[in-house]
């Protein structure tokens, strides 16, 4: 994986707004080379995934439940994108809720990049978002409109991405940097990290 130090600006913006939206992190693998970084959010029958195998190029993808989901080896989405890391971000960000009437329901096979090995997830540092956070994505669709059932005819969606103040920027970057350089400790094979807001 290439270094965060690299980071464009854009791409650490993004990169905060999906931790400002309530995203679960895990950083997989060893701190100081990690395979993969995954992001996740919850929905009631849907998981938001991001994978990170590489920050030049990430995958987004919509998972439906059908039971328990694996977010390192999902087997289907409803909606997916691959490509240059700060569209794949912008991308899901944008993404309607679930509720949505444009929202995306048919399923299909996930993409291979997807998947990260178990192999490749251990060991594993996860960052679940702090309790004021763990509903922000849901809430700032409902309030950008992505979220309604309705809206007025003709009406284009709301391109509504949030901003992530000095703080939060701090939050994302310390994560991604202790999982490059491996500046935590682990606690059997996974640390979770949380953050005071």
């Amino acid at each position: 994986m290439n270094s965060p130090d690299t980071l464009s600006p854009e791409l650490v913006r993004l990169l905060n707004d999906v931790v400002a939206d309530g995203l679960a992190l895990y950083c997989c693998g060893r701190r100081t080379d990690p395979a993969a970084l995954v992001a996740s959010y919850e929905w009631k029958h849907y998981v938001d995934l991001v994978t990170i195998r590489d920050f030049d190029r990430i995958t987004t993808a919509r998972v439906p439940k059908s039971g328990r989901v694996d977010v390192f080896a999902p087997e289907s989405v409803v909606w997916a994108y691959e490509g240059l890391a700060e569209h794949a971000m912008r991308a899901l960000l944008n993404l309607v809720s679930p509720h949505h009437p444009d929202a995306p329901t048919t399923a299909y096979p996930a993409p291979v990049s997807l998947r990260v090995p178990r192999h490749e997830q251990q060991p594993m540092l996860i960052r679940p978002p702090s309790p004021g956070r763990a509903g922000v994505r849901s809430a700032r669709l409902a309030a950008s409109g992505r979220n309604e059932a309705h809206r007025p005819p003709g009406s284009p969606p709301a391109d509504t991405v949030i901003g992530a103040g000095p703080a939060e920027t701090r939050l994302v970057l310390d994560h991604v940097v202790s999982c490059a350089r491996g500046s935590s400790d682990t606690m059997d094979n996974a640390t979770i990290l949380y953050s005071a807001q």
